[in-house]
């Protein structure tokens, strides 16, 4: 008998990534390595009849992972086929988006359980006690029905980081696998972020915790992933890789002996020319930079983002890694509550300036999406924002939302114009010939970024959109075959 089965919905409409689905392989690898007999479902890889096929054998449970989002959309349709199925399946649902609305989620009756914040002590705690057919008050850190009534147990204490699993078994494996030939494979080094930028979903999942692995431990695991899989490059996927030098030199040492490049997130503050080069010297090829605008009123008074010198700090680091071998991928977002249109006009002189000196650099211009029980959520809301109360609701609420036009448009023109290189995303999902497809419209993005013409983008996005959608299912065929 399956005792539990972890789904993992495609995460976005038109972004078809292909990492490993951490969050469901962290509790999975708990419950495997206490005996339980786990399966999985990447609904990025996997074909809706091998849930089906699942489903008949009976499992004890459901577990599914959502972040806000697109994502909601599939955790619905896999819960809601969960519950025609049997409705005596327990459904239990994990994640970003569960963890932070947990009573609204247990209002829909086809979830049985909530699963807040970290997971792997707390599913097997919870299958230890479905199995068993004790109390489930005894298990912290969910929320669960009796009688109709919700009932919110305590809170679940974060795990020390020596009892973190190794994310990767023998039934897991093969997803890694995908991701490690497509160059995609990626490993965290710590959990959490001790900032608090007004926008960010850390303030409420992780708490402003910034917990780190020992780099002994981080070496010893990343080596069981090279000693299993040829590849070259590997994403050391925190949100924040760490804020003092002697950690980040530790992190840097353990992927340099294996000889692998690396990328990873760091805030432009903590860059300066001796942490570029530190990096540059230890393999790492490309950096995550959380930029979000070039308005320091924005930065400082609106979303709280702790740059000491604000757009300053900025432009230092753009110069410190203009003389590394590191690309930066800059990451803004449109749309912020209060942001004026010359504020977004700041924000793209910026990254203009940014590529005049770091001429390795990319770039995202993401919408602003308003995650519930942030800060700034509550100031959307005050301006007009209507709030959200439905998975449907919900899933809208992404990086290429449209709840301000031109910064959905700016989502699509700055994705197409900054990543078409080699090895970028646009030429990994349009490959050879297939990239004739998409290359109208990376010439047009190109042509309109350089005119700052950001308007009347309707039609060509919807074509763009569709090219995504359809370049995602394509590479899932591909991969799984």
């Amino acid at each position: 008998m399956i005792d539990c089965i972890l789904c993992y919905p495609v995460p976005t409409q038109d972004s078809p990534t292909k990492g490993p689905a951490l969050s469901i392989f962290y509790p999975g690898a708990m419950l495997e390595k206490r005996g339980f007999h786990v399966e999985y479902f990447d609904e990025r890889f996997d074909d809706f009849k091998k849930l089906l096929f699942l489903l008949k054998q009976n499992p004890l449970c459901v577990g599914v992972s959502s972040m806000t989002g697109y994502q909601l959309i599939g955790a619905r349709r896999i819960m809601e086929t969960v519950k025609k199925f049997n409705p005596k399946t327990y459904t239990v649902f994990g994640g970003a988006h569960p963890s932070i609305l947990p009573a609204e989620c247990m209002r829909e009756d086809f979830i049985d359980f909530v699963v807040v914040g970290e997971g792997e002590q707390t599913i097997l705690e919870l299958v230890q006690a479905l199995k068993s057919g004790s109390d489930f008050s005894a298990v912290p850190g969910i929320y669960w029905k009796k009688s109709a009534q919700i009932i919110a147990n305590s809170p679940r204490k974060f795990m020390n980081s020596l009892d973190w699993p190794f994310p990767m078994t023998d039934t897991s494996q093969g997803y890694f696998k995908i991701a490690a030939d497509r160059g995609e494979l990626m490993f965290p080094a710590s959990r959490g972020c001790p900032f608090n930028c007004s926008f960010c979903y850390n303030q409420l999942f992780n708490h402003r915790r910034w917990r780190a692995m020992p780099a002994d431990k981080f070496k010893d695991e990343l080596e069981i992933f090279v000693e299993t899989f040829t590849f070259s490059n590997i994403f050391v996927n925190d949100d924040e890789i760490g804020f003092n030098e002697k950690r980040i030199k530790e992190i840097a040492e353990a992927v340099r002996s294996f000889g692998l490049t690396w990328s990873t997130s760091i805030r432009c503050c903590d860059v300066n020319r001796k942490i570029a080069k530190i990096l540059d010297e230890s393999g790492c090829r490309e950096l995550l930079l959380g930029v979000e605008s070039g308005s320091d009123r924005i930065l400082n008074e609106v979303i709280n983002k702790g740059f000491p010198r604000g757009v300053a700090d900025i432009r230092e680091c753009a110069q410190a890694l203009g003389k590394t071998n590191i690309r930066g991928r800059y990451n803004f977002m449109v749309g912020i509550p209060t942001e004026s249109l010359e504020e977004v006009r700041q924000s793209v002189r910026l990254a203009d300036w940014i590529y005049k000196i770091h001429s390795k650099s990319i770039f995202n211009f993401d919408a602003y999406a308003p995650y519930p029980g942030t800060r700034l959520y509550q100031e959307a809301l005050k301006m007009g924002l209507q709030e959200p109360k439905t998975f449907e609701e919900w899933s809208k609420m992404t990086l290429s939302n449209s709840l301000v036009p031109l910064a959905q448009n700016l989502y699509y023109i700055c994705g197409l114009r900054f990543r078409g290189k080699k090895g970028d995303a646009t030429s990994r999902n349009f490959p050879g010939l297939k990239r004739l497809l998409i290359l109208p419209f990376e010439i047009s993005a190109r042509l309109r970024w350089k005119m700052k013409f950001f308007k009347y983008y309707a039609l060509e996005k919807a074509v763009v959109k569709a090219l995504f959608s359809w370049a995602s299912r394509k590479l899932s065929f591909m991969d799984k075959n």
